[in-house]
C-alpha cells in the first residue's frame, strides 16, 4: 500500500472495529490494505459480489443500499469518516448482502478478509473485537427500526438534526452532511415529505436555508423527538 499518513492512521485508530486492536495487529492489517480515492457515484461492491474485503472511510460518505422488487432503492445505512462497513459480510463469507456506493468524492481504505482472518487465528481477541462491532451495528439498526415504527417523520427528522449538533442543549447551526434526497431516504420518507417536515419544525425554532439548518434549542428538539406521537397528538 505504501506509507500511510499519520492523519489517516489516526482516523483508522478511531474506527470502532480497529481502535481496540493491538498496535502490532493494526500495523499488520494496514500494511496489506489499499487506499482508494474515488469520485461520487462509484460502486465499491454490488449485492452478491464475493465478500473478500471490508472498508474504512478516511474522507467522504458511502451509502449501503439494496434494490427492492419494484426497482426502488432502499438505503440501509450511510457511513462517514472514521466508520467501517461490510465487516459482518466479510466475517461470514459468501456475498455482500447489499451494495456500497460513494455519495461524494471519497477516500476509502480496503482491508483484506484473508489478512484479518489470519490475524484472528493468531490473536483470537481480534474476533471478539469484531463481534463487538457487529453487535453495535445491530443495536444501531434495531434503534433505527424502532424509530421508524414508533416515531413520526417530524420526530425522526428532529432526532437526526439534533444528532448532527454534537451537543444536547443550546442553539446550533449545522450543514446537512449529504443531499436532502439521501437524508429523506435515510429517514424513511420521500423528499417532498422532508421539506414539509422541515417547515413544520419551524415552531420549534428550526430554520432551513439550502443545506444549512439553524436550531434555536437542541434540548427542545431532542425532547420533541422522544415524545410518543399519540400523546403529542392528544395534547395538541
Amino acid at each position: 500500500m505504501g506509507m500511510i499518513s499519520d492523519i489517516d492512521l489516526g482516523t483508522l485508530k478511531r474506527a470502532t472495529l480497529l481502535h481496540a486492536l493491538p498496535e502490532e495487529a493494526l500495523q499488520a492489517l494496514v500494511a496489506e490494505a489499499a487506499i482508494r480515492r474515488v469520485e461520487k457515484d462509484v460502486v465499491l461492491f454490488r449485492h452478491g459480489d464475493p465478500a473478500h474485503h471490508f472498508y474504512a472511510i478516511l474522507d467522504g460518505w458511502v451509502k449501503i443500499s439494496r434494490d427492492g422488487a419494484a426497482g426502488e432503492e432502499a438505503v440501509l445505512g450511510i457511513f462517514g469518516r472514521g466508520e467501517t462497513f461490510a465487516e459482518a459480510a466479510m466475517f461470514m463469507g459468501g456475498g455482500y448482502p447489499a451494495s456500497a456506493t460513494t455519495i461524494e468524492p471519497s477516500r476509502v481504505c480496503r482491508f483484506s478478509r484473508k489478512t484479518f482472518m489470519n490475524l484472528g487465528m493468531e490473536q483470537p481477541e481480534i474476533c471478539f473485537t469484531m463481534l463487538g462491532t457487529i453487535s453495535r451495528h445491530l443495536h444501531q439498526m434495531v434503534a433505527e427500526v424502532e424509530q421508524l415504527k414508533t416515531r413520526n417523520g417530524e420526530q425522526r427528522l428532529a432526532n437526526f438534526l439534533a444528532g448532527l449538533c454534537g451537543k444536547t442543549s443550546g442553539p446550533c447551526e449545522i450543514s446537512l452532511p449529504y443531499d436532502k434526497g439521501l437524508v429523506a431516504a435515510r429517514l424513511g420518507m420521500r423528499p417532498e415529505s422532508l421539506s414539509r417536515h422541515l417547515a413544520n419544525l419551524s415552531g420549534l425554532g428550526v430554520r432551513s436555508n439550502g443545506h444549512t439548518v439553524s436550531i434555536a434549542s437542541v434540548e427542545r428538539l431532542l425532547e420533541f423527538s422522544e415524545v410518543a406521537p399519540l400523546r403529542r397528538e392528544r395534547s395538541a
